[in-house]
């Protein structure tokens, strides 16, 4: 039997995810100004995203606007597109995303920089903004790193929405429409643009003297509450609709990059989301999405209304740590795990981090719901944080040990390394080492070796460096990129860029300000600094009373 042409094949693919969706609201497959969102992720990943289907939403219901979505090839079609100069392609026709007005990129975090540039390779798209003197497509990229530090795509991107797209998206569109319309040229389009709130374009800021302070925007509570519309059997959780209940974070963990920068916590009203349950088309499945969702003060009547639909509910965040609930809660949610953030082991190290859970508050989490219907219970912990000790990280056993000393259920454990975001009070805070990370992973390897029903997962040292390097890059960031995309090693690609890959394992001094500091988050750098200092105050509290408790433990 003959096996069709790969082209064939993959046309088929992507026909077929189409066919396999379900959409409970209409968008439009026609408009004169065409937009492609393109998505770094796969479609699986990237249609379970809430915040994508809402842009995409936005887009494709604008006046006279067509938006089709593009997405990150999987392994063997991005391995055949490289191989065949076969471009990126749209999942709606199937053109290439070179052929559209506007181009909309959504990175989640910093290891979709790559990928974005590889579609636009795939795609004939010259890479700096500088070298495309087409006007169209116009480029553009929006999302929670990018709003925090541009600077790592600033060679490659027109334009840059900096925060939530809810208030941004409109003004943008009608401007470019207008003077798309007009005729007007590139450059006069960009400086249009650069007068809109909230927007970076760096062919404008960049110019000196030009910019002082472009203010993040975040939508009212008026444009929250926003719901999935797009349901397939190739998402994850294929089968449910996610409803927002709430935005921003009403904790303040100092290492949190999202809980900074998606200030203010805003919850929706009730009668809104009373009024969006009762309009949901016939579903069976409801998540309520927020970063603390148990936080809401009216969740127990959310559930009340998504009951009278006869409506599964679950929540986007089973931390059973965030308020205290009643085993009927749990219940109501029908949720199958417990899942814990303590991030370190100790009281001490986590009130330092800007977490003040104590131990025995988890303990007794454990413990209210380990007669319910569980399967499993997960916990995840961060290691290299700031002031941290050796006695801290072995404090992470003692916690998982007592823990299984009062359940029997599996767990599984996730350890990260810290990675010093911009625009959190640890931006300034070094980065273990890769090497100490592998250290210490393998001594945890051995101690969680010696459990029963442990299953422990740890994130990559080399990975999360990488990571850090980019969030916290300036300009010099994107000839890495450039360098790292013509196939060398990520050593090499920094020092051809004359980068040293060490300078985020190094603390900086609180009074150095980042090339993004021309970004106004709605607070400023004089409020980071004053939280790292007094995170750096309670840990020389807590180092004097643990050196204390140790003197008096050995005079007796």
């Amino acid at each position: 039997m003959s096996r069709k042409p790969a082209a064939e094949y993959y046309d088929e693919r992507r026909r077929r995810l189409i066919d396999n969706e379900t959409c409970t609201h209409t968008v439009s497959r026609q408009g004169i100004f065409e937009i492609v969102l393109a998505s770094p992720k796969g479609y699986s990943t990237t249609m379970s995203s809430i915040r994508y289907q809402s842009v995409f939403k936005q887009l494709a219901s604008w006046p006279e606007t067509c938006c089709e979505r593009a997405l990150y090839p999987e392994k063997d079609e991005l391995h055949w597109r490289n191989r065949y100069a076969y471009p990126t392609v749209t999942l709606e026709t199937g053109k290439s995303i070179k052929q559209c007005d506007l181009l909309v990129f959504t990175p989640s975090g910093e290891d979709d920089y790559l990928r974005i540039l590889e579609m636009m390779k795939l795609s004939d798209i010259k890479l700096r903004a500088e070298d495309r003197t087409s006007k169209w497509p116009l480029i553009i990229a929006g999302g929670t790193s990018v709003t925090a530090n541009p600077l790592p795509l600033s060679l490659f991107m027109d334009a840059f929405i900096i925060g939530e797209t809810e208030p941004s998206i409109g003004p943008v569109l009608d401007t470019i429409k207008s003077l798309g319309a007009q005729g007007a040229s590139k450059r006069k389009l960009l400086r249009r643009l650069a007068t809109l709130p909230g927007m970076y374009i760096p062919s404008v800021h960049d110019i000196p003297g030009t910019v002082s302070s472009i203010m993040r925007q975040w939508a009212g509570s008026d444009g929250m509450g926003i719901t999935s519309f797009i349901h397939s059997p190739d998402c994850i959780n294929s089968d449910i609709t996610i409803l927002e209940i709430s935005r921003g974070c009403p904790f303040n963990c100092k290492f949190c990059q999202t809980g900074y920068v998606s200030l203010p916590y805003r919850e929706c009203k009730l009668e809104e989301l009373e009024s969006v349950i009762e309009n949901l088309p016939d579903i069976k499945k409801l998540v309520l999405l927020g970063s603390s969702p148990r936080s809401h003060p009216d969740l127990r009547n959310i559930i009340k209304a998504a009951k009278k639909r006869n409506l599964e509910v679950m929540l986007c965040s089973h931390k059973y740590e965030d308020q205290n609930h009643s085993k009927e809660l749990l219940q109501d949610f029908n949720e199958k795990s417990i899942v814990l953030s303590p991030e370190t082991g100790t009281d001490s190290l986590r009130r330092v981090i800007g977490k003040k859970l104590k131990n025995e508050q988890f303990y007794k989490s454990v413990e209210k719901h380990s007669d319910a219907t569980l399967t499993s219970i997960k916990i995840y912990f961060m290691i290299g944080l700031p002031f941290e000790t050796e006695a801290d990280r072995e404090s992470i056993i003692d916690f998982v040990k007592e823990v299984r000393n009062r359940t029997p259920l599996p767990m599984q454990i996730s350890i990260n390394p810290f990675i010093p975001k911009p625009w959190t009070a640890f931006q300034w805070s070094a980065m273990a080492s890769p090497t100490d990370l592998r250290e210490w992973i393998d001594w945890f390897e051995a101690e969680f070796s010696k459990m029963d029903k442990v299953n422990v997962r740890f994130g990559d040292p080399r990975e999360a460096h990488i990571k850090a390097l980019l969030a916290r890059g300036d300009h010099r960031t994107s000839k890495v990129l450039e360098e790292k995309l013509s196939g060398v090693g990520w050593n090499t690609a920094f020092k051809k860029a004359g980068l040293n890959i060490r300078w985020v394992l190094e603390d900086i001094d609180t009074e150095t300000s980042f090339e993004w500091s021309f970004l106004n988050m709605g607070f400023g750098h004089t409020r980071l600094a004053r939280e790292y200092h007094a995170s750096f105050s309670l840990n020389q509290n807590r180092l004097k009373d643990l050196e204390k408790e140790s003197e008096e433990e050995d005079s007796e």
